[in-house]
């Protein structure tokens, strides 16, 4: 949303708001992927309505606080 709200307040042009938007969904991926790996001991089904059960469930067993 940054790089939008950048461009939308005039302080970045067309180009700009691309360039750091997939700059900024790359590092996403990163974190996401990174976190993902960290946590092979659980199965995420991708599928599953419920993802986001999922995750807390996991959380809360590991004695991680949710957000």
């Amino acid at each position: 949303y940054r790089q939008a709200w950048a461009f939308l307040d005039g302080r970045s042009d067309a180009a700009t708001l691309r360039a750091n938007g997939i700059a900024a969904t790359r590092q996403l991926a990163k974190r996401q992927y990174t976190w993902l790996r960290a946590t092979r001991a659980m199965r995420f089904d991708a599928q599953s309505p419920d993802i986001a059960g999922q995750v807390a469930a996991y959380l809360e067993a590991r004695g991680t606080p949710r957000r």
